[in-house]
Order: C-alpha cells, then structure tokens, then sequence
C-alpha cells in the first residue's frame, strides 16, 4: 500500500501545482482538518482546506516546489505520510524560499485514500536576494 498511498500525495502536489484547484476535492475526506504553519486555528473542511489552495495562488507565484522527502508508515486502514518539501515563490514583491514539512494522516476505505489530516511546518524561511 505504501507505493499507492506515495503516488497519492505526489499526484495531490501536481494538481494544485497545476491550478486543478476543482480536482483537489478527490483527495479530501469531507471532514478534513488543517493545522496551518503560522499554528493558527485549524482549519475545518474540505472546501475551507481547498480555499487555502485558493489563497495562495491568488496571493502567490509559484516558482518551483520539490517533494525532498516522503515516508509512509501503514497502519491496517490508517496511513500516515511525512512529507519534506521545499517551495520558492514570491509574495508582496518578496521572493521566498521555504523548507518544511507535512504531515498527512489517511483513512483507507474500500482501497479508496482520503486525507482526514493534514499538519504544516515550515522549517526554513528566506527571501532570495538578487543582485
């Protein structure tokens, strides 16, 4: 299972990569929860979790996003992802380049991954100067 649910969360980061923010509903349970990296208030629900998606494109430009790490540890019908990513974009006439990490914990129903967690941390956070 470990491969499927690997292919999983790469194909979720390809598809808001690609502005498919329609698409994302596939890989949400309806009752998702978000812990964002500013350890704001979670954020409930699948369409709350997609506006995020949302936001940051309207507010960012995505210059490149690279999964450095991916661990899936199986439990029965539970799988739990660890994720390293690293993310460059620009924002308010800053250029950003953030490391982090998430977490997504999955339910497994009928062979069928949905993302009922989801936890970010940012790790590393700089703006790229250009001279």
């Amino acid at each position: 299972m470990s491969q499927d649910i690997e292919g999983f969360v790469r194909e979720l980061n390809n598809t808001w990569q690609q502005g498919k923010l329609e698409e994302l509903t596939r890989f949400y349970h309806p009752d998702v929860v978000l812990l964002p990296p500013d350890a704001g208030e979670p954020i409930y629900g699948r369409s709350a979790v997609i506006d995020t998606y949302g936001d940051f494109a309207s507010a960012a430009t995505l210059h490149e996003f690279v999964i450095s790490s991916l661990e899936v540890f199986d439990f029965a019908a539970t799988a739990v992802v660890h994720m390293g990513f690293a993310v460059e974009f620009s924002l308010q006439q800053q250029r950003l380049r953030e490391s982090g990490l998430e977490v997504y914990v999955l339910n497994i129903t009928d062979g069928e991954p949905a993302i009922v967690w989801r936890c970010q941390n940012i790790l590393e956070s700089r703006e790229i100067i250009r001279s």
